[in-house]
């Protein structure tokens, strides 16, 4: 079954409330929701001033680059 697209909104904010910043392959997890619909609903609520997108240059236990979630601070 689908989910709507508010309900997918409403439970990333939810999570970002809960937890300030996230991973997005942990957000990913935590939603149980495939990877390019999370990055459209974060572009989305980006685009709206709700939420910042930052990438990080290297994971510290992978040496890996990343993307994390946050809440836009008001």
């Amino acid at each position: 079954m689908k989910r709507k697209v508010l309900e997918i909104k409403k439970k990333i904010l939810s999570i970002l409330k809960e937890r300030g910043e996230i991973a997005l392959k942990a957000l990913e997890i935590k939603t149980n929701i495939g990877s390019q619909t999370i990055k459209n609903q974060i572009e989305e609520l980006e685009f709206f001033g709700l939420v910042e997108i930052i990438k990080h240059k290297k994971n510290e236990k992978t040496g890996r680059p990343y993307t994390s979630i946050r809440l836009k601070q008001k």
